[in-house]
């Protein structure tokens, strides 16, 4: 996927694409003062040990990561873990990278092979949690999806991790329209200050973000609506276009209608996608 904007940054934190333009994030932790030779092996490069074409292949997918050639990511990211001792900071790199690769091809079974045993064996790396999420929320595959987001969240709500914890936002699911697609971003809790629940970022099918779409609860439209449904909420489903002759002017906002009752994620996302189909089909 091309991402751009607010995506890119969502998906360079989860996807680890910022670390494919160093081998730093994948030598060891910097070391306290020791012994030369201990510091050498210490801060030992994991690439140093590959043979001339499984480096060639480390390069490649790099080189295909900073292109958003995912295709090429996962084709020889397959090739290369093979060739990787399992459990190292190298393979793990590798594995999730490609996997990520694998969800944005639309090969969610290679994704599931990849990620699902890597989860199982680093239940609090909450980049590949992250991806596991999405490949059941993709595979239609809804009580998988909502157990392991469910343990994402509680990850998230506890980890000390400073990279995690300023993120409030994940991408969730990818949908194609009638035309183009739409990224579902999700929040580990309802966003300040409209309570926005459910956010989908609306895409051309050359990957050119259009505009977005927002679930919201805002505080003050309960007023009346709690004392006659107790419980529930009412939602508004908005868009928010940016201005093409100026960016830096305010986005124009639209309603688009509300939802009564409490929130659930399905529910609300295929009213989202309609309402994304009828915009696409207004303006034909």
């Amino acid at each position: 996927m091309n991402v751009r904007g607010k995506l890119f940054i969502l998906l360079a934190a989860f996807g680890l694409a910022i670390g494919l333009t160093s081998v730093l994030p994948l030598s060891a932790q910097p070391p306290a003062a020791t012994s030369g030779a201990e510091s050498a092996q210490q801060q030992h490069d994991p690439l140093a040990d590959l043979s001339p074409e499984n480096r060639a292949l480390f390069d490649a997918i790099r080189e295909a990561s900073q292109q958003d050639r995912d295709a090429d990511v996962l084709a020889n990211g397959k090739k290369l873990l093979p060739a990787l001792q399992v459990n190292t900071r190298l393979a793990d790199f590798v594995t999730e990278i490609t996997a990520i690769a694998a969800v944005e091809t639309g090969d969610l079974s290679d994704a599931l092979t990849l990620i699902k045993p890597f989860v199982d064996a680093h239940p609090k790396d909450w980049r590949a949690l992250s991806t596991l999420v999405r490949v059941y929320a993709e595979s239609g595959e809804k009580a998988q999806r909502d157990q392991q987001l469910a343990q994402l969240i509680a990850l998230h709500k506890h980890s000390l991790d400073p990279d995690f914890t300023k993120l409030h936002i994940f991408p969730i699911q990818k949908v194609n329209l009638h035309s183009g697609y739409v990224v579902f971003l999700y929040p580990f809790e309802p966003l300040t200050p409209f309570n926005s629940y459910l956010e989908a970022l609306v895409f051309t099918s050359n990957g050119k973000q259009e505009y977005r779409i927002e679930l919201e609860s805002m505080d003050a439209d309960q007023a009346f609506f709690k004392a006659k449904k107790p419980g529930e909420r009412r939602f508004s489903i908005d868009t928010f276009h940016q201005n093409e002759k100026n960016p830096n002017w305010p986005e124009s906002q639209a309603l688009n209608g509300f939802v009564d009752g409490v929130f659930d994620y399905d529910a609300m996302r295929d009213k989202m996608i309609a309402v994304a189909n009828d915009k696409e089909a207004s303006h034909k």
